[in-house]
């Protein structure tokens, strides 16, 4: 009957597809978890029906007979969903009441066990569908299917991936969103922990491994989204600061940019590592999403904050102007000094011009409040000046050049930038953040030299000619 009531649900009238719902409405009240077994077929039927009727506009339906297959048909859904519990995780392991015979707790079992597998292709099937009404349903139910039985849902998890990872092209931000809730909770679930999965090997010789509150398919889920960034820069440039944002708020934003900085320090494409990297730290500066791991970089007071920036620093150097930004945030003058003195060795382009403008720009914002009160302590903070100053050589006397030089105007005492820090000063700064001493900055400089060079060599490479057509 399910079968007959799933086919004309599919009808091009609209009064047959309306009863045929409401027929599947009435099953899964009087049937209970005894449709269980159905669901697949049922979900064929309902994730269709979802549509909105601008979908629909082709269609000849009644107005009335539209709005109310929708109703019932988010009905059918929400019932069918309610049916699904954590128990139905373990029902595999459980033993049968010793006091219910053999046979009929067997036959009650088989009757209440849920068929996974054709639901997880149903679901991935749907998942395409040109209605966003229908994506969004699918992925309510892949979320609340890991919520409610996360082991067995583990089982078929590699079909899903897949999917999941091409949804984040979704041209609807609901859906993405939605797609990532499910892609973070695969990613955090405690299930995961007892699975394992192939990574690529030159992931494998890297310090990457799951942070304590993820499991495998974070890395996985880290990866998959740098190679299609890498592949679809359209989508980097479009979408990719709202997918970090988002992914931020529902994971930790710590572990997220270790991570992806531990992965960076292995991609081949250099310029794509450059473009990701500029993306990723504008984020970094800009979005309240991070405020708090902003704050923790820029006091640096404990040995775990340290670790992190010098991570951060060796992908950073992809990209030049974005590592001073880090040295700017993290309050490391001094390095950031000697960074802008090898500037002078590297190709100056109308790009990297414009990265400094923005640079400035960042400056005069409300994130770098703490930087510009330090100006006032001439004496401690000879290095900052110093710096600023490398920024304003390095601009052409543009809008950016003028900002910054009127800021740089209103510095008292001008006459002693050039007074050498005094050891009372570098006591205290010690005292203050006791770690940062612990980093090799003369390794990280070498660092930044050696991927600098590697840039050059890249941008320095011939275009290759286009085919001759004979």
């Amino acid at each position: 009957m399910v079968n007959i009531l799933t086919a004309h649900s599919q009808s091009s009238e609209d009064l047959i597809q309306l009863t045929a719902v409401t027929w599947l409405k009435e099953f899964i009240r009087l049937s209970g978890r005894s449709i269980l077994p159905y669901t697949s077929g049922i979900l064929t039927a309902i994730l269709p029906c979802l549509a909105y009727d601008d979908e629909r506009k082709n269609l000849l339906f009644d107005a009335d007979n539209k709005k109310m297959i929708i109703e019932v048909s988010k009905t059918v859904n929400n019932s069918l969903m309610k049916l699904i519990t954590a128990e139905d995780d373990s029902d595999i392991n459980e033993q049968p009441d010793s006091s219910e015979p053999a046979e009929d707790s067997a036959s009650r079992q088989t009757v209440e066990k849920l068929a996974l597998p054709s639901v997880i292709d149903v679901l991935s099937k749907h998942l395409l569908h040109n209605s966003t009404q229908t994506r969004l349903s699918v992925l309510r139910w892949i979320y609340h299917l890991h919520m409610q039985i996360p082991n067995k849902m583990f089982q078929h998890v590699e079909e899903l991936f897949p999917v999941l990872i091409r949804t984040l092209s979704d041209p609807c931000d609901e859906v993405v969103l939605r797609d990532l809730e499910v892609l973070a909770e695969i990613s955090s679930s405690a299930a995961g922990r007892r699975h394992s999965i192939q990574l690529p090997e030159h992931i494998k010789n890297l310090s990457v491994a799951p942070p304590g509150s993820m499991n495998i398919y974070f890395i996985k889920f880290m990866l998959s989204l740098m190679n299609l960034f890498a592949t679809d820069h359209q989508l980097l440039d479009d979408r990719g600061s709202f997918i970090i944002q988002q992914l931020c708020l529902l994971l930790n934003a710590e572990d997220i940019y270790r991570t992806l900085a531990e992965i960076l320090l292995k991609e081949s494409d250099l310029k794509f590592a450059s473009h990701i990297v500029q993306t990723l730290n504008t984020i970094l500066l800009t979005s309240k999403e991070l405020f708090e791991l902003r704050n923790r970089l820029k006091d640096l007071k404990t040995e775990k904050c340290c670790s992190l920036f010098v991570c951060l620093y060796r992908s950073w150097c992809y990209n030049a102007v974005a590592t001073v930004s880090l040295c700017f945030l993290t309050q490391n003058y001094k390095h950031a000094c000697d960074l802008l003195q090898k500037f002078g060795d590297l190709e100056v382009t109308v790009e990297f011009l414009t990265e400094i403008d923005k640079l400035v720009q960042l400056i005069e914002s409300p994130i770098f409040t703490y930087l510009r009160l330090q100006l006032l302590d001439v004496e401690h903070n000879h290095h900052l000046m110093k710096s600023l100053y490398g920024l304003l050589m390095l601009l052409p006397q543009s809008d950016a050049f003028r900002t910054l030089l009127h800021r740089l105007q209103c510095i008292p005492n001008l006459q002693q930038m050039h007074m050498p820090t005094n050891e009372r000063t570098k006591k205290s700064e010690v005292a203050l953040r006791p770690h940062v001493k612990q980093i090799n900055f003369a390794d990280l400089l070498q660092h930044f030299n050696s991927i600098q060079k590697q840039l050059l060599l890249v941008d320095r490479q011939p275009t290759p000619r286009p085919k001759e057509i004979s």
